[in-house]
């Protein structure tokens, strides 16, 4: 068989290893993407149904809803009658402060971990009627975005002999059946509900309007958790359970939500998906330097055991796609490295000898799935790093070929 021949074979069958084990990685890499489905999301859907999921606190929108008489001639009865009329204008807090109790506690369901908390608020919006009419103050309440829960909600004006109202949710009530120009009221809201991964208020809602002051406090029992959004000024104050977050603006208009996020383990899906869809690579690269270096050290073994090899390199990105989903990106890893390790310890030293095997084919392995993987953790060096890490792979392959005769490689001697 001519050297064109057996080398033209060879890649055909690499590039049909290679094109097997992109199918399986990306449709791997498919279902990480699926946050929300899957056999993990009909579990997340379950538990959302019963505990709540993301919230959203919405704000209650305030207004001054004035009534008054207005003479209009009625064209049926020829003459001038008086007719009531309503206006309603919207009142923007002057200023709002809220207190939340975070009290977080990562729940378990079938082997699943999930990040739930529970939440205390209490809310006081400071209100001006800053029109010239005098009119009833009413407030609209919301449900909170994905709460499923919903207790202990009262308003209470302090002003007024601490009136309580109950409110109807999803509709206005009136707070103040008068409310006079001028006149200042605050309104105080307490509430508790449940929710899982993220809490945040919707700050954004007042967007087209300017609040002169707003203070929050959030109060959390844990360590573990990120700002929902680095936009806001805020301070984090260490205590014994966990932090104190302190938001405190003056003036502001904003398109941001403030709150926290518990991201544990789902904070890498995102980066693991990106991973996988890269993984393919890994797998042509790994293969490729087998080959090339199996030819330099004069290393012989059947083509077939190229498929093994190869399955080597794909177990380990499908053992990170779905152990994610139970640990934590540390353990996830090192559970992923053992057992890629053991595959690799138990066949490969009996094909390839124990020299090549352990130093020459196993360094590649693990710089194209441990230090591969590891560049994807780190987005804002992921370009660079990647362009190093690839470059570095080339460069010791050059050195190697440049270095040895390829007229003596076994595929093109025979």
């Amino acid at each position: 068989m001519k050297a064109s021949t057996r080398i033209f074979g060879m890649l055909v069958w690499l590039g049909a290893l290679v094109l097997a084990g992109s199918i399986i990685l990306a449709l791997t890499a498919a279902r990480v993407g699926e946050h929300r489905s899957s056999t993990y999301g009909y579990a997340y859907s379950l538990f959302q149904q019963g505990w709540g999921g993301e919230i959203g606190i919405v704000p209650p929108v305030f207004s001054l809803e004035r009534k008054y008489k207005e003479t209009q001639y009625n064209k049926d009865a020829k003459q001038y009658e008086e007719v009531e009329k309503t206006e309603r204008y919207t009142l923007v807090p002057k200023s709002i402060n809220i207190d939340t109790n975070l009290d977080y506690a990562e729940k378990i369901r079938s082997l699943l971990v999930f990040n739930a908390f529970e939440v205390n608020n209490r809310e006081i919006y400071t209100i001006v009627n800053n029109t010239q009419y005098a009119g009833a103050l009413q407030v609209k309440v919301s449900t909170p975005e994905n709460a499923n829960l919903l207790y202990d909600y009262t308003i209470a004006i302090p002003s007024k002999e601490n009136l309580t109202v109950r409110p109807i949710m999803n509709n206005s009530v009136a707070l103040l059946p008068v409310f006079a120009p001028g006149e200042e009221a605050d309104v105080v809201v307490t509430y508790s509900t449940k929710g899982m991964d993220i809490y945040k208020y919707n700050l954004s809602a007042y967007q087209n309007n300017v609040i002169q002051e707003l203070t929050a406090d959030i109060k959390l029992n844990t360590d573990n958790y990120a700002i929902y959004r680095e936009g806001i000024p805020h301070t984090e104050t260490p205590t014994a359970d966990g932090a104190v977050l302190r938001f405190d603006v003056k003036d502001f208009s904003t398109t941001q939500d403030l709150g926290v996020a518990f991201l544990e383990k789902q904070q890498y899906l995102n980066q693991i998906q990106n991973l996988m869809r890269f993984s393919p690579l890994s797998l042509a690269l790994f293969l490729l330097v087998v080959f090339m270096l199996s030819q330099i050290f004069d290393v012989r073994f059947n083509a077939f055991h190229f498929l093994f090899l190869g399955m080597i390199d794909v177990f380990y990105y499908l053992f990170v796609a779905y152990l994610i989903r139970f640990f934590g990106i540390v353990p996830t890893f090192g559970i992923s490295i053992v057992l890629t390790a053991v595959m690799f310890v138990l066949y490969a030293p009996n094909v390839l000898g124990r020299w090549f095997a352990f130093r020459v084919a196993g360094v590649y392995l693990f710089l194209l799935t441990v230090v591969f993987s590891l560049i994807f953790l780190m987005p804002i060096f992921q370009g660079l790093l990647f362009v190093l890490l690839i470059f570095v792979i080339f460069m010791s392959l050059m050195i190697f070929v440049g270095r040895s005769d390829i007229s003596k490689w076994h595929i093109v001697a025979g």
